[in-house]
């Protein structure tokens, strides 16, 4: 079974790399983000520098489109073709065919994060990172990970594409990853708090300025963590 996780890990990563236009997404439009608002000082970001807030929400932005966004639509798509139904006749589980999706993810994640930060210090970031950053990184991924499979696992086609962009855009403008949350009025702050992009920017911030984070951020992602996952384990059929 490992024998197929890593082939089946390994086509998928094959295929991310011929696929122009989620690379686009996925590596190409955080650091655009990242170097233009750092640049061109047009947004709230509160008391700090625009490259100190702006940072780690764009990491959210890359973990989110390499964990959220890529996975709904390839996994809509796959469907929609009928690709995944050719699963359900071989030794293949459910479980190693979700997990190659998964760890495929994660090594994208993993490659824009290192590019990030670098792009980050050469923009004159210069963080101070706490040891609970690795585990940011990891809740966020399983959460968005447990999302994107979600929902795949519901849609189809043309309609993963349309729900995982929208969606992508909607948690984007809502969740503080490139303005401060105080500039939203207080009834919104508090539902935007509840969502697992906005704990994450708010973890990221935290633990690259040498903080441990808020327990109410901790608890948000953690439960999404749990959430997002046992969703797509539930959701998930072959055909």
């Amino acid at each position: 079974m490992s024998g197929s996780f890593a082939v089946l890990t390994k086509s998928e990563l094959r295929v991310a790399a011929r696929d122009g236009e989620q690379l686009l997404l996925t590596a190409g439009l955080p650091i655009l983000l990242l170097v233009f608002f750092s640049v061109v000082d047009v947004l709230p970001t509160g008391d700090l520098d625009p490259v100190e807030f702006l940072v780690p929400g764009v990491l959210t932005i890359a973990l989110l489109s390499s964990g959220f966004v890529r996975l709904a639509i390839a996994l809509g798509f796959d469907r929609s073709f009928g690709a995944i139904g050719r699963y359900a006749v071989s030794p293949v589980s459910a479980s190693t065919f979700l997990g190659s999706r998964a760890a495929a993810a994660a090594v994208i994640a993993v490659v824009q994060v290192i590019v990030l930060f670098l792009v980050g210090l050469i923009l004159g970031w210069r963080p101070t990172l706490h040891p609970l950053l690795p585990l940011v990184v990891v809740l966020a991924l399983v959460a968005f990970f447990g999302l994107g499979l979600t929902l795949g696992s519901v849609t189809d086609g043309l309609r993963s594409l349309a729900l995982a962009n929208a969606l992508y855009i909607l948690l984007l403008l809502l969740s503080g990853v490139v303005f401060d949350l105080n500039e939203l009025p207080g009834w919104m702050e508090a539902i935007t708090r509840l969502l697992p992009t906005t704990a994450t920017a708010q973890l990221l911030r935290t633990v690259t300025a040498g903080d441990g984070g808020e327990v109410r951020d901790w608890l948000v992602l953690a439960a999404w963590s749990v959430i997002a996952p046992v969703a797509a384990a539930r959701t998930f059929r072959w055909r």
